[in-house]
């Protein structure tokens, strides 16, 4: 039996991508992520059309990307991680940008969708992966007989959380959080690690640490 971490990208190790573009490229409705909006096709078909009206290609969206560093600790954290974890980002990000953050995080193995781009560069769908949820990449890796750790911060996470052995929601929003009543908060890694040094983990612990 392998021990694996599941691991969301933006949020626990990356900052949000999407906001920062906004910012960057003056274009305020890129800053709804899915702690906002859960319905995440919804949401890049809404990313894709205002990219394409403002125009922005590609690689200009790349470009703006690689001025992102990871989250402050995050290389740190992941480095921990390993020693006793095979690590896994299982993200709604695209490859195409998560390579960038995999560079700064030792590399790690990425589970993400990818995109597709027309003739003039422009973004125009989403080549998404063959999976209802992020929840079933860690059923699949249960069924092979592994335990598995997940980390996440989103609406689309918790389903993952739940399925996994050890759930943790990291730095929720206030709406995520409304959601998730049942998981286990965490704010900082070390909490994390903390955690994961114990057998089991009395729940009010977790809730101390939420406060």
């Amino acid at each position: 039996m392998t021990n694996i971490a599941c691991v969301d990208l933006e949020g626990v190790l990356a900052p949000e991508m999407w906001p920062f573009i906004g910012s960057v490229a003056g274009i305020p409705g890129l800053k709804i992520t899915t702690r906002e909006e859960p319905d995440y096709y919804s949401l890049m078909v809404h990313r894709i059309a205002l990219l394409r009206k403002h125009g922005l290609k590609l690689m200009d969206v790349q470009a703006i990307v690689a001025a992102l560093p990871a989250l402050d600790g995050a290389a740190d954290f992941l480095a921990t991680l390993r020693s006793r974890y095979r690590v896994l980002i299982v993200s709604d990000a695209f490859i195409e940008f998560a390579a960038h953050f995999a560079s700064l995080l030792g590399s790690p193995e990425l589970q993400c969708h990818r995109l597709s781009v027309d003739a003039d560069g422009f973004i125009d769908s989403c080549l998404f992966l063959p999976r209802r949820g992020k929840e079933e990449t860690v059923q699949r890796l249960q069924q092979g007989g592994h335990r598995v750790l997940a980390i996440g911060d989103a609406f689309n996470d918790l389903a993952m959380l739940r399925a996994a052995d050890r759930g943790f929601l990291f730095r929720p929003s206030r709406q995520t959080l409304d959601s998730a009543q049942d998981l286990c908060v965490v704010r900082h890694y070390g909490d994390i690690l903390r955690q994961l040094r114990q057998d089991s983990v009395p729940q009010w612990i977790c809730e101390e640490i939420a406060k």
